[in-house]
């Protein structure tokens, strides 16, 4: 049975994209086979200043190159490299192509079937479309913010950025379909994608769920008790997931004494105890809080219920799940290397690091 797969083997992409989710669209369509030349203007991509850990991750093995797409030279090399490609990647601000004088009428007189993939903050249409964007900017405006998710809910930005992280896996799955149209039909292909349109996706899910959205906390459906995070005796943290009776059964079984109030028939159904939330997270937060997180680890080792501790700092790194999927990848470059996350997917057993780079 075959490897991972390289569908794209054969294909060439154009990344004139900077910063995040660009960058690693283009370097999605590089693990699945197709050569990527990076082309950064001369100042180079921010990203390398501002971090250039994350840089070295998202552009590990591309053929980087410098062109002033300002100048003459630098639009006659580009459009060389447009001759040979397949795809192009960029993520300027709507209308900054056409100015260039290297938009899709350009682009596909050169190359009939390039496949542009155009990745903005807003998107080429809206109102909002010439506003800047980044990551928390668009989480404040798409309905990241509108979607409790505690009884008392926090407005506290995520710990990874989570727009951009949408907006890649968005872009990477329209970059595919847009080349496979391409294919088919021979024509080329343009795809007007956001970081907004990929982070009010995902938030529309929920919000379309509500049948009143400015309800409190309490009153709304996903908002559970025993859907949360809870502060053990030594501070650190345990979160609980028990949304079906049958995992509630097993955990109360398992964490709790015969006469503790969380055994209460009330309890022991999903409308009994979304009925009582507040009294109920006020229960869960004095048991937890009654032993360390290294107890309640112990008390939940069978895995029978989806309660789990909250990894802190280099934990999550050395989770032993995490290893034996082996979810992280080694690059190396010449007497060097480095660490990387691997493609989220295994194909016909294999990872993406079992593949010739």
């Amino acid at each position: 049975m075959p490897g991972f797969p390289k569908p794209l083997a054969g294909k060439r992409v154009l990344d004139l994209s900077l910063l995040y989710p660009g960058p690693a669209t283009a370097a999605t369509l590089r693990t699945f086979g197709a050569k990527v030349i990076k082309v950064e203007p001369p100042a180079g991509d921010p990203a390398a200043r501002l971090f250039p850990e994350t840089y070295r991750l998202l552009n590990r093995g591309k053929d980087i190159v410098t062109l002033d797409l300002k100048t003459d030279d630098g639009k006659a090399e580009l459009g060389r490299l447009v001759a040979n490609a397949d795809v192009l990647v960029e993520s300027f601000r709507p209308g900054v192509l056409a100015r260039l004088g290297i938009g899709p009428e350009w682009l596909h007189a050169i190359q009939p079937r390039m496949v542009l993939v155009s990745i903005s903050g807003y998107g080429a249409t809206g109102p909002y479309r010439h506003q800047p964007a980044h990551d928390l900017s668009v989480l404040g405006v798409a309905g990241y913010f509108t979607l409790p998710a505690e009884l008392e809910p926090k407005v506290v930005r995520p710990n990874i950025r989570l727009a951009d992280a949408l907006t890649v896996n968005a872009a990477s799955l329209a970059a595919f379909a847009a080349i496979v149209e391409a294919d088919r039909t021979g024509d080329g292909q343009i795809v007007d994608t956001s970081i907004f349109d990929a982070t009010a996706a995902a938030c529309l899910t929920m919000s379309l769920s509500r049948s009143d959205p400015d309800t409190a906390p309490e009153e709304q459906k996903q908002v559970m008790a025993d859907s949360a995070i809870y502060a053990c005796r030594d501070g650190k943290r345990m979160a609980v997931a028990t949304l079906e009776d049958h995992y509630w059964a097993e955990f109360v079984r398992l964490a709790t004494a015969e006469d503790h109030q969380l055994r209460t028939a009330r309890y022991a159904s999903r409308e009994g105890r979304d009925a009582d939330k507040t009294r109920l997270a006020e229960l869960l937060a004095d048991l937890f809080a009654s032993r360390d997180r290294e107890d309640w680890i112990l008390i939940f080792a069978s895995g029978r219920v989806p309660v789990v501790p909250v990894w802190e700092g280099s934990e999550a790194l050395n989770d032993d799940h995490l290893m034996k999927r082996r979810a992280i990848a080694r690059w190396v470059e010449g007497d060097t290397g480095f660490r990387y996350p691997s493609f989220p997917a295994i194909f016909n057993g294999a990872r993406d690091q079992d593949a010739s780079s």
